[in-house]
């Protein structure tokens, strides 16, 4: 398997290192992860999506914005929400919250100014809730995703990350690297 993945040339061999080891399986893992949003990732999330709300930003100024935006989401989503700010083709950020007042905190925010829409997905219980944000953060690779979302204690768990965990412990499994032993000092 090792002569497949490292590739052979003239010259001295190649060493396998942890940091070329590394490389490989990372490399093997992103292969793996479009392959698994798209055949198991956007089945997932319509399942737990009960209704899809889209707002286009609207108003001159923020506050104006701002205004529109509560109005428009106090009467139209329901229920815990996974929310999405973008720009045109490109996803700004993805949050999460129990209910459209979330989307307060937004008041003096850049996203009112930069985004073009905002797409609210309502999920069908509070269970669902991180799991939805979580595959929402992986199908829709926002920009300003900097850390990975939050897990809840007793929520539902995400399932790409479960399968990309799995693969990447099969992985490392397949290309172990020995532990040297320090050699014994004679006395």
């Amino acid at each position: 398997m090792r002569a497949l993945v490292v590739p052979r040339g003239q010259g001295q061999p190649l060493a396998f290192s942890r940091e070329i080891r590394k490389r490989l399986t990372d490399r093997l893992l992103d292969v793996a992860m479009r392959l698994l949003l798209k055949r198991e990732g956007i089945r997932a999330f319509k399942n737990i999506v009960a209704q899809r709300r889209l707002r286009f930003m609207k108003g001159y100024g923020l506050d104006d914005r701002f205004h529109r935006l509560l109005d428009w989401a106090r009467k139209k989503c329901t229920g815990p929400i996974v929310y999405a700010f973008w720009r045109g083709r490109k996803c700004l950020y993805v949050g999460k919250g129990t209910s459209w007042r979330r989307l307060r905190k937004y008041d003096k925010s850049a996203y009112l100014k930069e985004a073009t829409c905002l797409k609210v997905f309502c999920i069908q219980g509070k269970s669902h809730l991180p799991q939805a944000e979580c595959l929402a953060t992986h199908l829709f690779k926002p920009r300003d995703q900097k850390i990975k979302p939050a897990k809840a204690k007793w929520g539902k768990k995400c399932p790409i990350c479960k399968k990309h965990d799995r693969i990447r412990r099969e992985l490392r499994s397949l290309f172990s690297m020995k532990r040297r032993r320090p050699k014994r000092r004679k006395a």
